[in-house]
């Protein structure tokens, strides 16, 4: 095990620089993520996740020199997997926050859509709508604005709108405004009516979302105390312990 460990780090030095550059392959996820958080993982974004799991690389080359447990090489390897994966993970946590926040406001931005459609036009209400759209929606919305006022017909400008969020109910939302827009009031606004009645109960489910993790929060801070004082009981009986075999 111990031989194959050595040969493993010694390929993986002469391979680094060809590592580095595959590890800068922009998978469908990354690209999503970007779209998502309107963010770019540039070439020190890739880097840097490289060398944490190279800095690691020399633990896991200490730890086979010192001859030390299988267990504990085969734990090396793991974090140097971790020490990979963990800025990926931090995206996807904010992805995570971030989808539930569109998730929770969307609802919440068609109320107002459909006040300023009593007195206008599917563009003009999504340009008025700008002053008062959540600032987790904005960016979305005013990139919609601008591809509606050059081409309101099209009908990709709404299914494209939120489309990385993979949200049911916004592509849904988004079709019907597009058929209020260019296929006649009647017939839509009455399809627009039972879609705000299904987005209603979409709200509240957001709202119980919400407020069951706000109780997880306070049930783990609760928990807190009794972590202190079990940790505290242990070390006690350990003392204990400790303390009766020196006197045996």
């Amino acid at each position: 095990m111990i031989l194959i460990t050595l040969l493993f780090l010694v390929i993986w030095v002469i391979c680094d620089d060809r590592l580095l550059e595959l590890s800068k392959i922009k998978s469908e996820r990354i690209k999503t993520i970007e779209l998502i958080l309107d963010i770019e993982c540039d070439e020190k974004w890739f880097v840097k996740r490289y060398k944490n799991v190279k800095l690691l690389r020399y633990l896991l080359f200490t730890v086979v020199l010192m001859n030390k447990p299988i267990l504990v090489i085969s734990f090396t390897l793991v974090l140097c997997a971790i020490s990979y994966l963990l800025p990926s993970m931090i995206l996807e946590r904010k992805v995570r926050h971030k989808i539930r926040s569109v998730r929770y406001h969307f609802p919440i931005y068609l109320r107002q859509i459909q006040v300023l459609l009593q007195n206008n036009t599917v563009v003009k209400s999504i340009e008025l709508s700008l002053e008062y759209v959540p600032d987790v929606l904005k960016h979305d919305i005013e990139k919609l604005n601008e591809k509606i006022k050059i081409d309101p017909t099209n009908m990709n400008h709404y299914v494209d709108c939120m489309k990385e969020y993979n949200l049911i109910e916004i592509q849904r939302s988004m079709k019907w405004l597009y058929r209020y827009q260019n296929f006649g009031y009647k017939d839509a606004y009455s399809q627009f009516n039972r879609m705000l009645i299904s987005t209603s109960k979409w709200l509240r489910q957001s709202r119980i979302e919400n407020k069951k993790d706000s109780i997880q929060v306070y049930q783990w801070m609760g928990m807190l105390p009794l972590i202190g004082v079990t940790f505290v009981f242990i070390s006690a009986m350990m003392s204990v312990v400790i303390s009766l075999f020196e006197r045996g």
